[in-house]
């Protein structure tokens, strides 16, 4: 449902924007209405995701705790999405795939357990799936019976994937690009996949290192450096769902 939505709405915007030509600078209307459209895509699919979650672990077979009576659903759940898997976390820090079952290695060693167990929801952590091996931005909610966390039902969502749908609802022009970066740094999405959790500031460009810091401090703008032999335009804004910074480029005459 919310991919048929917002195909919708990506049609009334490529109608209401025209795409600009290669040799022509798109106008800050086209180049915000554009980033605009990548921010909202990126983020109603994680909220979607998390609406999801929230209605699992309300059922009355996630509430028992038992993976066997939840299984059915979490599975239903990853049959209907194809872009994630779905998994059950313990306190003690085991777990249980939809895919593979239970686990042979833990997950209470991920930097957002603590967070997780003390019953926080878990937006955007990035990692490397211990089940699948993919590049992955976690979505998790706790599970609490009164005051105490009793276990988590949680997503790997594969960045792989999610930036490839993105590229497809966007169909920007051959130079243009998108990227978004986490606070820290490291590439959450980009058009080219391989790119993933790289951090911009260690590619070699001290001028895209420079747009690089202005991106992470400031809430939205634009800025402008040079990388692979072109220079680049950039506007950026950021997540207040996530804390990403949203970035589309594109390249200008020299």
């Amino acid at each position: 449902m919310f991919k048929e939505l917002f195909l919708k709405f990506a049609a009334l915007l490529l109608i209401v924007v025209p795409a600009p030509g290669f040799a022509q600078p798109p106008s800050e209307v086209d180049e915000q209405s554009l980033l605009s459209a990548f921010a909202s895509y990126s983020d109603l699919r994680i909220v979607s995701v998390r609406q999801n979650l929230e209605i699992l672990a309300s059922t009355v077979e996630a509430q028992s705790g038992k993976w066997e009576k939840m299984k059915p659903l979490l599975s239903g759940y990853q049959k209907s999405d194809g872009g994630l898997i779905v998994w059950f976390l313990r306190p003690d820090g085991t777990y249980y795939t939809v895919d593979k079952g239970l686990m042979d290695v833990k997950l209470s060693d991920r930097s957002y357990f603590p967070a997780l167990m003390k019953g926080e929801t878990i937006t955007g952590a990035l990692v490397v799936s211990k089940s699948t091996g993919q590049r992955s931005a976690i979505i998790a909610i706790p599970m609490k019976m009164g005051n105490s966390v009793v276990g988590a039902i949680g997503v790997s969502l594969f960045l792989d994937k999610f930036a490839e749908q993105v590229d497809s609802t966007l169909s920007l022009r051959p130079d243009a690009s998108f990227f978004a970066i986490a606070p820290n740094g490291q590439t959450t999405l980009h058009k080219k996949t391989e790119r993933h959790f790289l951090d911009p500031r260690e590619l070699g460009s001290e001028t895209l290192k420079k747009a690089t810091n202005e991106i992470l401090v400031n809430q939205s703008g634009s800025t402008s450096y040079q990388f692979d032999n072109a220079i680049k335009k950039a506007v950026y804004r950021t997540s207040p769902l996530t804390g990403w910074k949203f970035v589309l480029t594109y390249s200008v005459a020299k």
